[in-house]
């Protein structure tokens, strides 16, 4: 698995993704603004040259703010969504970031234990934020 910084060339597969897991897609031309802004922390992880997945998130003063990630079935538990926060953690981390924050649906186990995994503990929740469901904060001290 690799993993690199988002480039332009990289929308197409990412806005698949997004259609795919994403509740409320962005669309390719907003993930395109998205990889080219200055704040942004965006990364993409391939295994065998074959795209497996994304993480995105925006910086702001010392705060991160993690805005979508999506891991296509085919690499899920297979290391893709632990190594793009690797990746983002270390960069953020790099620019002066003291914490990273996200937002997570409150049944989505798996999401909840790969934040976990990394360090993100639960800080607070907001009721019925994804469609009816709960959505825990999360926050990840650096």
């Amino acid at each position: 698995m690799t993993v690199r910084r988002a480039q332009p060339r990289d929308v197409e597969n990412i806005a698949r993704a997004e259609a795919l897991y994403i509740d409320c897609p962005w669309t390719a031309e907003q993930i395109r603004e998205e990889t080219e802004r200055d704040g942004s922390a965006f990364f993409v992880a391939e295994a065998d040259g074959d795209f497996a997945g994304y993480l995105s998130g925006t910086v702001a003063c010392d705060e991160c703010e993690i805005s979508n990630i999506a891991v296509c079935e085919k690499y899920r538990r297979r290391g893709a969504g632990y190594a793009l926060f690797s990746a983002l953690i270390a960069e953020v981390k790099a620019r002066g970031v003291k914490s990273v924050f996200l937002l997570v649906r409150s049944d989505n186990a798996a999401a909840i234990a790969l934040y976990g995994k990394c360090g993100f503990i639960k800080v607070g929740e907001r009721p019925r934020y994804y469609k009816g469901k709960d959505a825990l904060i999360m926050r990840l001290n650096l």
